[in-house]
């Protein structure tokens, strides 16, 4: 009688396994076009892609150089977990320039981008049954990430028409319970580039301190506001105490490939991410952190102001587009680097223009629907490509909206 073997595929299936594989097939279907025009452009075929906010700049020389100096110089081994010291120096230098507080090297630990840096500050804070606050529209990996330890994500919706206030104080406390753990930020928003003013973040640090909340702010396109000064939550002192940022090179020195990004946090939380840290990475790459701490140099501020004048550039590109579609509405963003439109007066679903736009047109963008469950009648729009990709994909975008437009009125 052979023996009978076992093959891998046939042992037991991990149940956080499952439990993740359910998290991430609700939002998947967001993101079908962008894979579907990322395969067709490998392809060779005829696709205008507007779906990622990847920006067409390259990553600045200096920067390069610093890295292959790096390398050449043996710097290819095992990095402190927390990050190079000149590294973990340099971006608590580059925060105090930004908001004038006097942050300290120990209270950064670095990581593999900031969602890596996102998803260990979610572990760390919230566990199993407690909940999470987070704003809708949402970037599309925070239902998910906050989901993965067991923590429960509960949205609160944006005023969407508002720019004055986009967050409602009777929406805000009621949905805060004895299970709470910490709100989630994002401004500038992505999808909607909606900016939160004063109001609304004084708002949240009010709520935060009488519920003793954390305050997650995610600033990775705080280099991109357009049409006033950027205001932190750390403009309120006194949340600095239960205030974690995170940030990245990824949107503000264009280097999304290079993956590097970090948590500033009060010393004692600070702590406990150096420990997931050594858990999830030991460290990450000595060279890439040695350009990172380049990139953050004072001269990098200037950079950041070139990328930043340029996307605004993008931005008044595509929305003077936009403007020009009846059928189309919009918020001026005023920060980021997507423009989320509203479809509905097509007749057509989020989902379904978006579909029916890549088929027709060869023009990818995104669902709203990967931004939340009440965002079926938006799509996003990415205005971090070049000039000529965004002028070709407004064209097709107001071909296709003609098109609709001849086979009503048949």
């Amino acid at each position: 009688m052979e023996a009978v073997v076992k093959r891998p595929e046939d042992g037991p299936v991990p149940r956080f396994s499952e439990h993740m594989a359910a998290i991430a097939s609700e939002g998947a279907a967001g993101w079908a076009i962008a894979d579907a025009a990322a395969e067709a452009l490998a392809r060779g075929e005829d696709v205008v892609s507007l779906c990622l906010g990847d920006t067409s700049f390259d990553t600045p020389e200096r920067i390069l150089e610093a890295a292959i100096r790096s390398l050449r110089g043996g710097r290819t081994h095992y990095a402190p977990v927390p990050g190079t010291p000149e590294l973990r120096f340099a971006i608590a230098a580059a925060q105090r320039r930004f908001d004038g507080h006097d942050w300290l090297a120990e209270q950064v630990t670095v990581f593999g981008g900031a969602q890596n840096a996102l998803f260990a500050t979610l572990m760390a804070v919230a566990g199993a049954g407690d909940e999470v606050l987070y704003f809708e529209p949402w970037y599309a990996t925070y239902e998910a990430t906050i989901r993965a330890g067991g923590a429960i994500a509960t949205p609160v919706k944006l005023s969407l028409e508002s720019q004055s206030s986009r967050l409602s104080e009777k929406a805000l406390l009621s949905a805060v319970t004895g299970r709470t753990r910490a709100i989630l930020l994002n401004s500038p928003n992505n999808p909607g580039g909606y900016v939160l003013g004063r109001s609304d973040l004084a708002l949240v640090a009010r709520v935060a301190s009488e519920h003793n909340l954390w305050i997650i702010s995610d600033e990775v396109y705080r280099s991109a506001v357009f049409d006033d000064d950027y205001l932190a939550i750390t403009a309120f002192p006194e949340v600095l105490d239960r205030t974690i940022v995170i940030n990245s090179l990824s949107k503000s020195h264009a280097m999304t490939g290079w993956r590097v990004g970090w948590s500033l946090a009060p010393l004692t939380a600070a702590n406990h991410l150096q420990n997931l840290a050594q858990c999830m990475l030991f460290g990450s790459p000595t060279f890439v952190q040695d350009a990172a701490a380049v990139a953050l140099e004072e001269t990098g501020d200037d950079e950041m102001r070139y990328f930043s004048g340029e996307l605004r550039r993008r931005r008044d590109l595509m929305c003077d587009a936009l403007s020009r579609v009846q059928q189309l509405t919009f918020t001026r963003p005023r920060g980021g680097m997507f423009c989320f439109v509203n479809v509905s007066a097509t007749d057509l679903s989020g989902a379904l223009f978006a579909e029916k736009l890549f088929r027709s047109e060869g023009l990818a963008v995104v669902p709203g629907t990967a931004f939340g469950p009440n965002m079926s009648d938006f799509i996003r729009i990415s205005f971090s490509a070049s000039e000529e990709t965004i002028a070709e994909g407004m064209e097709r975008l107001h071909r296709f909206c003609g098109k609709l437009v001849s086979s009503i009125e048949c």
